[in-house]
């Protein structure tokens, strides 16, 4: 498939670089901001590196036949990814195929098969999260209950499969989906299920110990870890934290709150509960999003293992009464979050008569005397469905926007000045259904290129 490129000048935006406590890193990931899709062990959705700022830019499009939701970056700068398309063969769900792209073309460079079948072959799970480790190697939940460890090879070696890890007796439940892993910082592969199953496996010996949240909870999205051995999981009742118990083995639930779910699954998510991935900040603190009817609440734990007080440290109210909803993770960083309203995206109808509600919003949690505040709420634009990313380093966030006019559907990739709220800038990305990034999420190379996956491909977007 050809690249298609086109260059197009816009208002240069001078950079407002944002101090924040620094994620540390997991000493089994790739660097922070390589590594998966939310960027790090804290799931923080921010880069320390600088994405495009305006002036004259290259917007290109390669169409790639499928989704690739998830990039990270090897130690040479490639892509790794996993692309998700169509129907596999004996299947009733969609193929999912490990790729390694070149980030400047776009051209595939090495590709695997992964598995088929099961629970996982359909959804976001059997491989939609993938990570990238400290040994340039990918782990990935396929859809056969599996977790494969692929080694990326250097040059033009191509993909080799190191080890995989069957998780299938374990779960007990072949309907079940592998929704994400993560390593914690001794090496154990975390695993979640949508069933409720949370274990782990010893890489060494391949040995898994799981628990199961009582029913009839799920979990519909990744999870975080910290240097603490915590591990943060929301399933669509409750927020939790994991560790594993005295006896050094098994996983145990250190420390839960319910939330309030609201009344129903609201258009614009895939659950019915909370849409985020946990975010950690700092020392000591977690957000998520709540549900809730009227008002959807951005949340704050303190997530410290003991902690004599009250854990919630505010709940935030977002966005208009009867109108809200996400389906994305926080953007975290010292003292911030940073949320989307996603109210009433569907694939199926959003290329017809369907709107999105607009909204954007940043919230603060520590200043004094209120716990939690807003301090700037936008409707200027409308984010359906991607995963919203903020560099440090020139205090832009960057987001992936609809606009619904007579002449079509027009996405964009477009800044915001974290520190107002304002439109930095606006770069029109293609038309039509094509370009709908559909729960994808917005990447940051350490080049400082941008990347949007598509339904069907990748857009790119860089200084010239």
């Amino acid at each position: 498939m050809t690249f298609q490129t086109k260059t197009i000048t816009v208002p240069v935006f001078a950079p407002k670089p944002i101090t924040a406590e620094p994620v540390p890193q997991n000493p089994s990931l790739a660097p922070n901001g390589r590594s998966n899709m939310h960027n790090d062990a804290y799931m923080s959705d921010t880069y320390n590196w600088a994405g495009p700022v305006g002036g004259t830019l290259s917007v290109g499009f390669k169409m790639l036949l499928g989704e690739c939701a998830c990039l990270t970056f090897d130690s040479t700068g490639r892509i790794v990814t996993v692309v998700s398309s169509g129907k596999s063969e004996g299947s009733e769900g969609t193929s999912r195929t490990l790729l390694v792209l070149d980030p400047d073309s776009l051209d595939i460079l090495a590709s695997m098969n992964l598995p088929s079948g099961g629970g996982g072959s359909t959804g976001f799970g059997g491989g939609g999260y993938i990570c990238l480790n400290d040994k340039d190697q990918a782990i990935i939940p396929t859809a056969n209950q599996q977790l494969w460890i692929v080694d990326v090879l250097p040059g033009a070696e191509g993909l080799s499969l190191s080890r995989f890890y069957d998780l299938s007796g374990s779960i007990s439940d072949v309907s079940a989906s592998v929704q994400s892993t993560v390593p914690d910082w001794s090496g154990r592969l975390w695993w979640v299920t949508d069933t409720g199953v949370v274990g782990y496996t010893d890489p060494a010996s391949g040995m898994s110990w799981t628990i199961k949240l009582p029913s009839p909870q799920q979990i519909g999205n990744s999870f975080a870890v910290d240097e603490t051995g915590g591990v943060f999981i929301a399933s669509n009742y409750a927020m939790y934290r994991f560790d594993i118990d005295a006896t050094g083995q098994n996983p145990k639930i250190t420390w839960s709150y319910s939330y309030d779910r609201g009344t129903r699954e609201k258009p614009g998510q895939q659950n019915f509960g909370t849409g985020t991935t946990p975010t950690l900040v700092g020392k000591g603190f977690c957000g998520i999003t709540d549900n809730a009817d009227p008002q959807m609440h951005v949340i704050v734990y303190r997530r410290e293992k003991d902690f004599i007080n009250n854990r919630i440290v505010c709940q935030i109210p977002v966005f208009p009464p009867g109108y809200s909803d996400t389906e994305n993770s926080l953007i975290g960083y010292t003292g911030n979050f940073i949320v989307e309203n996603n109210y009433g995206y569907n694939a199926a109808v959003t290329h017809q008569t369907t709107r999105v509600v607009p909204g954007v919003a940043r919230v603060r949690y520590d200043n004094q005397p209120c716990p939690g505040e807003t301090v700037w709420a936008s409707n200027q634009v409308v984010v359906p469905s991607v995963v919203s990313k903020l560099s440090l380093a020139t205090g832009l966030i960057y987001t992936y926007t609809l606009e619904i006019e007579k002449g079509g559907h027009i996405w964009s990739i477009t800044a915001i000045d974290a520190e107002t709220g304002s439109v930095a800038f606006s770069v029109q990305a293609g038309s039509g259904k094509v370009f709908d990034n559909h729960y994808s999420s917005v990447f940051i190379s350490p080049n400082g290129t941008l990347y949007v996956p598509t339904v069907l491909g990748i857009v790119s977007l860089h200084t010239v």
